[in-house]
């Protein structure tokens, strides 16, 4: 989609705004190696140039000029001459001359028609992403898929070697064999030369054999046993994710189906010996609910204290997760820091995935009402968090007085949009990293306590926020602020989540 010339700059920015969780100041060379590894997956344009921009961030200010003219012209481009605009601007921060073999390696990417493979039949082809002619080589390694909760895959060990070839044509199917592999996430990866000029280009996959029986199987098995819905969704949810993403409907960060699998059958002999291993458990759990709109089965995660007792009603915290991540990164990040405090402040915490990745939580805000975004995906975001948030409250005894909703990134501009779209809901507020509110937003946030937590050195988002604070003011509104010295996009959030904790124990509706 092409967007006229003043939309696309405010589109680009809030891209760029609303679909990065990274810290560019203080881990400036973990966030470039980072960046270049992404440029390796052939991301969507949206990620693209975050990714330009996060790589902007690490090179010459004479560079970054040029760089910022290369982005302002493909933001005004078809998708497939932006990309090769884009791929200029990377190579030009690599100090890699353009030349046409350079063009023809920004074009190629590896490509499946899904990304659950079975074995057998299955297709990896090179594609061309914008046109490009000559000559170029491939070599393919297998690699194992590391789990991770960031943005993109990591890669494990090299597995084997797959085969070597030519590229002359487009689509060109590369030959793969894996029948002796056992399930699991992987990583195909080719080096791919033109000329003197080399690049690497990954497909991440899964391998699930037989799919459709074992999920029957398993269906069939649970229907034997009446109740017991938590457990149930949780069971299936592995079989019906897989073929989701078969399908085309689903993605993911990172997902261990092997485990998620073994859970499955464990969860189908405990119902049938007559336990529940799943309603009401504690500590840190993998969940699922039926989306009601759908009938999906989506993700969230939860943490219950250990000492966790019917007997009494308990406070909640619903954290949003930032762009690029799902419902496993807030609770996972920083070495489960928020599990360690929920356990020590005696709260529930759930984590949304909000429907599909980078949804918004559907925020009219930004990026969904400039660039067309599927408006139904984004207000799917919001009921998810709203759904998850009323079954954990049924089933963990939430204390109605005591709901807090908390979020660093674009979780911080959701919570912004849901804290006050639904201000009745919740006891307190904290939006992390996070600006855009608008003088309409006012009135509704006006009757919520709030605390606003924002990273002295984040490049991305400070300008903003203290934009958010000079609009409440504005409109009569003084949240508690604060800036973390020397925080940055991810940072000052999990610095400050400690007194996150604390705001919340002091309020209540």
């Amino acid at each position: 989609m092409v967007l006229g010339a003043a939309i696309s700059t405010i589109a680009v920015a809030e891209a760029s705004a609303q679909l990065v969780d990274y810290e560019p100041a203080a881990k400036a060379t973990p966030v470039q190696q980072d960046a270049a590894w992404r440029l390796a997956f052939r991301p969507g344009m949206q990620v693209l140039t975050q990714t330009v921009g996060q790589l902007r961030s690490g090179v010459a200010p004479s560079v970054q000029a040029q760089v910022d003219a290369l982005v302002a012209e493909a933001a005004k481009q078809s998708e497939p001459e932006a990309r090769r605009t884009l791929w200029r601007a990377v190579s030009l921060m690599d100090g890699r001359p353009w030349t046409p073999d350079q063009e023809r390696l920004g074009a190629v990417a590896l490509r499946t028609p899904s990304q659950i493979w079975t074995g057998a039949g299955d297709v990896l082809t090179a594609e061309m992403l914008y046109p490009a002619t000559g000559p170029m080589t491939y070599a393919l390694d297998l690699y194992a898929s590391q789990p991770t909760t960031s943005a993109t895959p990591k890669k494990g060990s090299l597995i084997r070697p797959l085969g070597q070839g030519a590229l002359s044509a487009y689509p060109t199917s590369i030959s793969t064999r894996l029948g002796d592999l056992p399930d699991g996430a992987y990583l195909l990866i080719a080096r791919v030369s033109a000329g003197a000029a080399t690049t690497e280009i990954v497909q991440p996959i899964y391998l699930v054999r037989d799919l459709d029986a074992r999920y029957t199987a398993l269906k069939r098995e649970l229907a034997t046993v009446a109740g017991h819905e938590e457990a149930k969704a949780l069971a299936e949810y592995p079989f019906a994710l897989a073929q989701a993403m078969k399908a085309g409907r689903r993605e993911v960060v990172s997902y261990d189906f092997p485990a998620a699998i073994k859970r499955s059958s464990d969860i189908a002999g405990a119902l049938r010996a007559g336990r529940d291993p799943v309603r009401q458990a504690t500590g840190l759990q993998n969940r699922a609910h039926r989306f009601a709109e759908t009938g999906e089965l989506i993700p969230y995660q939860v943490y219950v204290p250990t000492n966790w007792t019917p007997a009494k009603r308990w406070p909640l915290v619903v954290a949003l997760h930032g762009a690029n991540l799902d419902e496993t990164n807030m609770l996972g990040r920083d070495g489960g820091r928020m599990q360690k405090l929920a356990e020590q402040h005696g709260f529930v915490v759930v984590t949304p995935l909000g429907y599909r990745l980078n949804s918004a939580y559907g925020s009219e805000r930004g990026l969904a009402g400039l660039a067309g975004r599927d408006m139904t995906r984004v207000k799917r975001s919001e009921q998810d968090v709203l759904q998850v948030t009323a079954l954990v409250e049924t089933e963990y005894n939430i204390d109605p007085r005591r709901r807090y909703l908390t979020g660093n990134s674009m979780g911080g501009g959701g919570t912004w949009w849901i804290g006050g779209r639904h201000n009745q809901m919740w006891a307190a507020i904290a939006p992390g990293a996070y600006g855009g509110v608008i003088a309409e937003d006012v009135p509704a946030l006006s009757k919520l306590p709030i605390r606003v937590v924002v990273g002295e050195r984040d490049d991305l988002m400070l300008d903003r926020v203290r934009e958010t604070m000079a609009t409440l003011k504005a409109g009569g509104v003084t949240p508690e602020y604060v800036e973390v010295p020397g925080g940055t996009h991810a940072s000052a959030f999990e610095t400050e989540l400690p007194e996150i904790f604390k705001f919340f124990e002091k309020h209540a509706k």
